[in-house]
């Protein structure tokens, strides 16, 4: 009787250590799973940092991109404007031209009506007189054209060279 009593304890300890082998056993899986679910989610955090740190360059590389275009902007509108400046600068210099020519254009009517009533005088003073007078006038009226081809190659060499393209431009119309 006391045989079969010891082989039921040892039957049941046997029991209970497999038992308790069991719940280590599952215990332990619980562990091993808690450990992948860890790493997983560190996985999980490394890529959307990564995602975050991409974004953000992508950002930069926005802004910088932005910034040398609103430059680039910046810098075409200071050339138009230098350009616009020139423009005046030449329109300013025609209209300074053009009101000489007209206060020149003046004068010689003023000559004229002068050498008109100079022509009646003379008719009166004899034909000698008169070959004098033409004379310097022919020689006036060859200084005043000597002076005008003189201002003509001043404008001209004062205006800057025509580019290839205006050139052509302005040929192709004239046709």
């Amino acid at each position: 009787h006391r045989d079969k009593k010891r082989d039921n304890e040892k039957v049941k300890e046997k029991e209970k250590a497999k038992e308790k082998e069991r719940d280590q056993d599952k215990e332990k899986e619980r562990n091993w799973d808690k450990e992948k679910e860890r790493e997983r989610d560190k996985e999980r955090h490394r890529d959307k940092d990564k995602e975050k740190d991409q974004e953000k360059e992508r950002h930069k590389d926005q802004e910088r991109v932005r910034v040398k275009e609103r430059d680039r902007d910046r810098d075409k509108d200071k050339e138009k404007n230098k350009e616009k400046e020139k423009e005046k600068d030449r329109e300013e210099v025609d209209q300074n031209k053009e009101k000489y020519d007209v206060m020149k254009e003046g004068e010689k009517d003023r000559e004229k009506i002068k050498d008109k009533e100079g022509e009646k005088n003379r008719r009166e003073k004899g034909d000698k007189e008169k070959e004098k007078d033409e004379k310097k006038e022919k020689k006036e009226q060859e200084r005043e054209k000597e002076r005008d081809d003189k201002k003509k190659k001043e404008k001209r060499s004062r205006t800057p060279p025509r580019s290839y393209s205006s050139s052509r431009r302005s040929r192709s119309s004239s046709r």
